[in-house]
């Protein structure tokens, strides 16, 4: 059935000749670093949310009659433009978006001070008050699609103050301990490209004097800062999609996308939004 120029076919359909069978992989944008004041750390940004089907057992991969299909690629969140002002969350990333198949993975979480602290992952809690990380996997899916952040931890005055780590796929963002920062939350490992690439970092907690930016095109969150707004920005996101046997003529567009073999597989990568022809 076709709408819009879109073919549209659910899982296991039945799409007829031609049909092929597809994994994914789908990370969203990673949130921003927050920063508090010179002596208490913000919280890391959470990592995008990441879902997937190319794994040993997976059984959701989705059936792609020949068409055209849309892709968006989430963007890091921002950091904290200076100190105790909002972070922001990682934007959205989607594979096949106008389908009824659609595959969202939800931005990570901006590490406090925000506003929109929950997310695929959760950003981590500020040093001051002893803050508590934010939930992961929000809105929920199963599997999860990410973990809560870390919490900071107030050791009273002075600069010993450091915020917790933001919350990866691959595990939680660590709580922080007296003049420790919180560990950023570990990612997940996938070869779905034909190499293997980790995934959905957390961002570090913000006690030193910089927090670093989160990696591009994994989704990593950005790690928390300390002093005047210096958190960094979250990563943006990425979308591949494996077919086994694909159709030589598989096509993608938007600028950086490309199409590779692996094997007698094609692999699409999406680093910005685009289309897929099969």
């Amino acid at each position: 059935m076709a709408s819009f120029g879109y073919q549209v076919l659910g899982f296991g359909s039945g799409g007829g000749a031609g049909s092929v069978m597809a994994d994914y992989i789908v990370v969203a944008g990673g949130g921003g670093g927050g920063s508090y004041d010179v002596n208490n750390g913000g919280g890391g940004g959470g990592a995008g949310g990441m879902r997937f089907s190319f794994c040993c057992g997976c059984t959701d991969q989705v059936e792609l009659a020949p068409g055209c299909y849309t892709v968006t690629v989430g963007g890091g969140g921002a950091k904290s433009p200076s100190n105790n002002t909002p972070s922001s969350r990682g934007s959205d990333s989607i594979a096949f978006a106008c389908e009824s198949f659609s595959v969202t993975s939800t931005g990570g979480g901006g590490g406090s001070p925000s506003g929109e602290t929950c997310g695929g992952s959760g950003g981590g809690g500020r040093s001051t008050y002893s803050e508590a990380g934010a939930a992961g996997n929000t809105p929920p899916t199963s599997p999860s699609q990410g973990n809560p952040g870390g919490s900071g931890k107030d050791s009273g005055s002075g600069p010993n103050n450091r915020g917790g780590g933001g919350g990866g796929h691959g595990g939680a963002g660590g709580n922080a301990n007296n003049g420790n920062d919180g560990a950023p939350g570990s990612g997940t490992a996938s070869s779905i490209t034909g190499s293997s690439v980790t995934y959905a970092l957390g961002g570090s907690g913000g006690g030193g004097p910089c927090g670093g930016g989160g990696t591009s095109e994994v989704g990593q969150g950005g790690g928390g800062g300390r002093q005047m707004g210096t958190a960094g920005n979250g990563g943006s996101g990425v979308v591949v999609v494996r077919i086994p046997c694909g159709p030589a003529d598989t096509a993608v567009t938007g600028t950086g996308n490309q199409v590779s073999d692996d094997g007698s597989d094609k692999v699409a990568r999406f680093i910005v939004s685009g289309t897929l022809t099969v």
